[in-house]
């Protein structure tokens, strides 16, 4: 059986909200505890009992290897002026 973790974007948004305040200086761990909930939609039950899920900023996590690619579809808009070459730490896949 595949493992599998069901992210809101209410999820996504707490993860980015911890990152910005740890950036600002407040303490965070920067993680959500996810426990399966049988209340939840059978189509998004998580099947381990809990998961850490824990926000880590780019820098910090692309320092041995480069980002994966990603669809372009999820890429940011790269518009730099002046020059003709992207930034390579703006290309993130998210895992």
């Amino acid at each position: 059986m595949d493992n599998r973790i069901y992210l809101s974007r209410r999820n996504l948004e707490v993860l980015l909200s911890k990152l910005d305040r740890k950036l600002n200086g407040q303490p965070t761990a920067c993680t959500i505890i996810k426990y399966r909930n049988e209340d939840d939609p059978e189509e998004y039950q998580q099947t381990m009992a809990e998961v850490y899920v824990t926000a880590v900023e780019n820098d910090d996590l692309y320092v041995r290897r480069n980002p994966g690619r990603m669809h372009p579809a999820d890429e940011p808009p790269f518009v730099e002026t002046g020059t003709s070459e992207t930034n390579p730490l703006l290309r993130l896949q998210v895992n």
